[in-house]
């Protein structure tokens, strides 16, 4: 009998562990559109690394891609939550010199590109050049 009230006890906790991981999960919303930045001053993916973090704090931000040899920044944004005008406020914030050049839908974005956004990731490495010097 004793037996069987642990292994009821286990049982329970199991589910109540399940219960309360599942209520952790935050599911990522996809990006609705894409804000596309022009940037300046980045030289390696240090930089890329630092620009992804100021982009990914502001509200409403799903996903970034930097092209630091092209200088281009992605924005992948929840339109009802995020600014897309704040985007190359927190780049420039970061310490780059970075404006915004077009909006566009995910769908536009596909058409443009070929591929989801997110498909390319952007490249980590050490700095080279004082970056955002």
């Amino acid at each position: 009998m004793k037996k069987r009230i642990i292994n009821i006890l286990l049982v329970v906790a199991v589910v109540a562990l399940m219960v309360y991981l599942a209520f952790q999960v935050k599911i990522k919303q996809p990006p609705e559109e894409v804000a596309v930045l022009k940037t300046m001053g980045m030289t390696c993916g240090s930089c890329a690394g630092k620009i992804e973090n100021a982009l990914l704090r502001l509200p409403g931000t799903v996903g970034v891609e930097v092209d630091v040899a092209g200088g281009w920044v992605l924005v992948g944004y929840r339109s009802a939550s995020a600014k897309p005008e704040t985007f190359a406020a927190a780049v420039n914030g970061a310490g780059f010199r970075s404006w915004l050049m077009e909006k566009m839908t995910i769908a536009d974005f596909k058409k443009v590109t070929g591929r989801d956004f997110g498909a390319k990731g952007s490249k980590k490495g050490g700095c080279k050049g004082g970056c955002g010097s």
